[in-house]
């Protein structure tokens, strides 16, 4: 079945005073760009920082392959700044060796790895330095990738927003202008205010860039069209460009209503409690993987994993 985890591992850890908690068990350290600006991080450190992170995500394979887990969505944070440090990584030889093995782990344990960059990568933005910084975002993202040895097509997905509404035309261009090992990677997911569906198919049939459908999004962006629908229109987009759909779940928080406000209802919920018929029957007839977007992460994705046995 597949359903994926997003970029955290939580387990229980019991402290010195004996309360117990769950924590990210996946170490990802940053690096912070005022502490650069003022030359405060050595090569040395900064290396010592990007084998540590890929050494701790290297550590997860293992429980998701115990788990029968087969996607993961991976942290476009675990380079912190790669694009001031980009050159100092790809002359690292033990570097990237060992950012080559952990693609090559992910592959022999059959897991299909994407990631999502945040909310400051906006193709559609009309600052064109955003647009310009959003592309070298990109660009890292599927160096990344690349250096992984991960092919290049949507199957390793980098997703993404629209952005900035009714910029349809603008998305197209820069999708256009990104570098083939990125636009070769590159999702777009519907959202909740901006781009519906219906409007990514649109800029699906001027980019080939396919469509990833989160059926929570779409609950309060839909335009008037069905959820099957919406699903459907995915699947079309995926099987145009020769690849498994992803898709994303996510529920509102348990006991908000239809009157809370819009920043109530978007929040997601600990557990998944429902998953949309359209969504149930791709999981079932394996035409889609499902990337769980819950707060409990992969204690959420194993307890869905039972009760859809059940």
């Amino acid at each position: 079945m597949g359903l994926g985890v997003c970029c955290h591992w939580l387990e229980s850890v019991t402290k010195p005073n004996g309360s117990v908690s769950l924590v990210n068990t996946i170490k990802e350290t940053p690096l912070q760009l005022g502490k650069h600006s003022r030359g405060l991080y050595t090569p040395t450190q900064v290396l010592s920082t990007y084998k540590a992170n890929v050494k701790s995500l290297a550590s997860v394979i293992p429980k998701l392959k115990a788990a029968g887990i087969d996607n993961f969505r991976m942290s476009s944070s675990m380079l912190p700044l790669l694009d001031k440090y980009h050159t100092l990584a790809s002359s690292d030889e033990e570097f990237m060796k060992a950012l080559h093995g952990l693609g090559a782990k992910f592959m022999a344990a059959g897991i299909r790895v994407t990631t999502h960059p945040g909310q400051f990568t906006v193709l559609s933005s009309d600052n064109p330095t955003v647009v310009e910084n959003s592309i070298q975002e990109l660009s890292m993202q599927a160096w990344v990738f690349d250096s992984m040895g991960f092919p290049q097509t949507p199957f390793h997905a980098i997703n993404v927003h629209g952005g900035k509404a009714n910029r349809a035309a603008q998305l197209v261009q820069a999708t256009k202008s990104l570098p083939q090992n990125a636009r070769s990677r590159l999702t777009f997911e519907n959202d909740e205010c901006c781009y519906s569906v219906s409007a990514l198919l649109s800029v699906f049939e001027k980019t080939g860039v396919p469509v990833v459908f989160d059926s929570h999004h779409h609950t309060f962006n839909h335009e008037g069209m069905p959820a099957q629908v919406a699903y459907e229109l995915s699947l079309y987009t995926w099987r145009r460009a020769g690849f498994k759909a992803l898709q994303h779940v996510s529920n509102s928080v348990p006991g908000v209503t239809e009157s809370a406000s819009f920043q109530d209802r978007r929040k997601h919920s600990d557990f998944i409690a429902n998953i949309p018929d359209c969504q149930l029957d791709g999981l079932n007839t394996g035409a889609i993987d499902l990337d769980v977007e819950a707060k409990m992460k992969n204690l959420a994705v194993v307890r869905l994993k039972g009760l859809l046995r059940a």
